[in-house]
């Protein structure tokens, strides 16, 4: 984290929605670890409710009223009231954009005096969310129009919509959709204005956004033209106040909002003229809607309006995710309450009604979703710091191989030595003769049966070697990924425990020839008179030549075997068997000089083992695999930094 942003305690998502607006607090709990936070809470937006109409009217003295107030009748009779005036910005002091400053504004001090207890100047930040369609110069603009209206908000202080309800979906361990993320998801946002989808899996290098102009504010003008057409006062009203016309279409959409709240019942609304304009050809007349349990749904369905819906899911699937899998589906926004959805979902895109989810209250959820992005990225900004470089260095580097080859050539070396100076003793105690070659053969056999032994346990000694190399940037990787993720493994494919490729081809065998060879070439180095490579080839010459020096060397074989060339005498004396006497002294002196053999053991073991090109492949392939896999984590749980 970066130190700066300490003395921030809350961060505040807002989601100023094109029909409503809604906002959630987070605290931002340095000190406490991940699994510790307290979770998002709604805040009041004025009179009991979380939720309020993106609605404004600014009257003369330039006081402004927003949400429901905004459609006050008698505030009404004084000034225009401005509704779907969020768009993408263009000129931060264009007519619309000016609304929305102003908006943003009102929004803002209505929140700083209900929660004044909590929130003081300095002690906090704002983020808000913009369209997923919005490009990076629109959502920066979007920005200085907050930063204008006086909002805390930082310059990155901005996440799309679907990154938002995707973090708000893998925080759900209730409804399981963070599971089936990973494999492809869809986030269907049904706004006011347009119907967003955005896809994600794993394996896709980004979020596949795309939104149709099918918004569910459609539905609330097919209420009002149907209603239009039956009265005539209605018409007569639109032709004589059409700035009032939005205040209409916004009791249009409280009764679709009540009729899909329960489908079961019958909704009813009856609104007088008289009550917010002076006309005396509209006094007696009044604005009247009314829907039978799945009446609305029919009117919609010959409207045509859940047939775009339906075409526009359709074109989704097959022209922006062809052969995409879909495994899940959340849905956001408030209009996706309406009942008629979920069977969509089912039936243009093949999905069972149990894969299909919805938070409790979907006009929370970008809100929700936003303050969780903003504490995520604010406690994890810096901790990444540096982290890409290091993963690439790494891949590119022996750094694994280099304490692999140092901890399990270790294990080996001091297991051939144990084994060597356990077969020395023996042959040096035991009752029955035995010769040298006996000695050697038996070494021989006792180091393969170590090796053997040994052989399996290599994977383990790359697991640990690769988890020293990278305790660094898998604490990094973990602690960022357990901001973004509750459900650990399971959400978003964000396991940071990776399963190692098991590598059965490291030929061990083919080490501890290349070990003997090692030893017996150079065993001129510390043998003595006799070299080893007199002797023989393989384990047979690991101790030929000191062995041959601690029975007198060529003085000895001289007495022993006179007449016989130098080679037959190394031959006879290595064959001859010797007496527990003689067998203890060469015992004696050969552990006299164990230090010696342990170093170059040492040695060889190193050697063999970092001149194994096949050995160092199949490491450095899986420490690139491993950092490869932590690398796409930490995307998939970030969802990815827009």
């Amino acid at each position: 984290m970066k130190e700066e942003n300490r003395k921030y305690e809350y961060v505040i998502g807002i989601d100023f929605g094109h029909g409503e607006t809604s906002a959630a607090i987070c605290p931002l709990q340095w000190d406490t670890p991940v699994e510790q936070l307290d979770p998002v809470k709604d805040l009041e937006m004025g009179g009991n409710k979380k939720v309020i109409p993106s609605a404004i009217t600014i009257i003369d003295d330039s006081t402004a009223y927003i949400g429901d107030s905004a459609f006050n009748p008698e505030v009404l009779k004084k000034a225009e009231v401005h509704v779907c005036f969020k768009q993408a910005p263009k000129d931060i002091n264009g007519e619309a954009e000016k609304i929305m400053v102003r908006f943003m504004s009102e929004v803002y001090k209505r929140i700083r005096a209900n929660n004044a207890g909590i929130l003081t100047d300095g002690n906090h930040l704002v983020y808000i969310a913009t369209p997923s369609g919005w490009d990076s110069k629109t959502q920066q603009l979007y920005v200085k129009m907050a930063q204008k209206a006086g909002l805390p908000i930082l310059n990155n202080g901005v996440t799309k919509e679907s990154r938002a309800a995707f973090v708000r979906a893998q925080q759900d361990q209730v409804s399981g959709i963070g599971r089936n993320i990973s494999k492809g998801a869809i986030v269907f946002d049904m706004g006011s204005s347009t119907l967003d989808f955005t896809y994600m899996n794993d394996a896709l290098p980004n979020l596949i956004d795309h939104g149709y102009d099918c918004g569910a504010s459609h539905v609330e003008k097919i209420i009002f033209a149907d209603r239009e057409v039956e009265s005539d006062a209605v018409k007569l009203f639109e032709r004589k106040y059409p700035k009032l016309l939005d205040f209409l279409l916004f009791e249009a959409r409280k009764v679709k909002e009540q009729v899909y709240f329960d489908p079961t019942l019958k909704v009813k609304k009856t609104i007088n003229f008289e009550d917010f304009i002076d006309d005396d050809e509209l006094e007696d007349e009044r604005f009247k809607i009314a829907f039978m349990p799945g009446e609305l749904d029919k009117v919609l369905e010959n409207k045509g309006y859940i047939n775009t819906i339906a075409q526009a899911m359709i074109d989704y699937k097959q022209n922006h995710i062809p052969d995409q899998k879909i495994y899940g589906v959340f849905l956001t926004g408030g209009a996706s309450r309406m009942d008629f959805i979920k069977g969509l979902v089912t039936k243009c895109w093949g999905v069972p009604e149990d894969k299909i989810y919805r938070d409790q209250d979907p006009s929370l959820t970008i809100s929700q979703g936003v303050a969780e992005v903003a504490r995520m990225d604010l406690r994890t900004e810096g901790m990444d710091e540096g982290l890409s470089d290091a993963i690439n260095r790494l891949m590119n580097s022996d750094d694994i191989y280099n304490i692999f080859v140092n901890s399990f050539g270790a294990e080996l070396a001091d297991q051939i030595g144990t084994t060597v100076g356990n077969t020395i003793n023996a042959f040096g105690t035991v009752s029955q003769d035995y010769s040298l070659n006996d000695l050697q053969a038996s070494i021989e056999e006792n180091i393969g049966k170590t090796i053997s032994e040994l052989s399996p346990q290599a994977p383990e000694y790359l697991q640990a070697s690769i988890e020293e190399g990278l305790k660094d940037i898998q604490t990094k990787v973990e602690d960022i990924i357990k901001h973004y993720s509750k459900q650990g493994s399971t959400a978003v494919s964000v396991s940071y425990s990776v399963s190692l490729p098991q590598i059965t081809d490291i030929n061990l065998n083919s080490v501890m020839n290349d070990i003997s060879e090692r030893i017996a070439s150079e065993s001129s180095d510390w043998s003595g008179a006799i070299t080893g490579a007199a002797i023989g080839g393989g384990i047979a010459l690991l101790l030929g030549g000191p062995l041959f020096w601690l029975i007198g060397g060529a003085a000895l074989l001289g007495k022993i075997f006179f007449g016989d060339s130098e080679e037959e005498k190394k031959a006879k004396a290595m064959a001859k068997d010797l007496s527990l006497e003689e067998r203890a002294k060469v015992r004696e002196q050969i552990f006299e000089k164990g230090q010696e053999l342990q170093d170059k053991i040492n040695e060889s073991v190193e050697n063999a083992l970092m001149g194994d090109q096949e050995i160092k492949r199949n490491i450095n392939s899986s420490v690139r695999k491993l950092l490869q896999t932590y690398q796409q984590n930490l995307k998939s749980a970030r969802i990815l930094i827009d």
